[in-house]
């Protein structure tokens, strides 16, 4: 008697789920028609929430669908000083420009630091520099006009 057999092969694709706290390409934009209404200029848009600066460098993808923004600032969110080197900002049309900030952010003092961009344009990225001894958090929040609220 001969016994063949054919081998099963059976896999299991993981489940990809964002644990990290940042929003999700994959997520459905809400319904909420607030949510895709025109922004005032002097309205705050948070790009990055709470980020820990012992990274170093932390690479934040805002796109053009976020819309224009004229001015940047970054909030001290935990924990102790954290020294601010310097700010990146890659547009839309392919320019950037880089911001020597040197200043120390913290919740009690200096709560926020400032970065003034040329125009109000539409952002593809922004790198911010950090010293990787810092145990603080900051957040990243982009003011301007034109765009809409994105999605979150």
């Amino acid at each position: 008697m001969i016994l063949l057999s054919t081998p099963l092969l059976a896999t299991a694709q993981p489940k990809q789920e964002e644990t990290s706290g940042r929003v999700s390409l994959k997520e459905k934009a809400p319904d909420n028609p607030k949510e895709d209404a025109p922004r005032s200029p002097s309205q705050w848009i948070e790009l990055a929430s709470s980020t820990p600066a012992k990274h170093g460098t932390n690479y934040v993808i805002v796109g053009r669908e976020a819309g224009g923004f004229g001015k940047l600032r970054i909030d001290a969110v935990k924990g102790g000083g954290i020294p601010i080197k310097q700010v990146r900002v890659s547009f839309t049309d392919g320019s950037s420009k880089t911001y020597r900030v040197n200043k120390r952010i913290d919740t009690q003092r200096q709560k926020s630091v400032f970065v003034d961009l040329p125009t109000t344009q539409a952002i593809d990225q922004v790198v911010i520099v950090t010293d990787r001894r810092s145990k603080g958090e900051y957040a990243l929040f982009g003011s301007g006009t034109g765009g809409v609220v994105a999605g979150r």
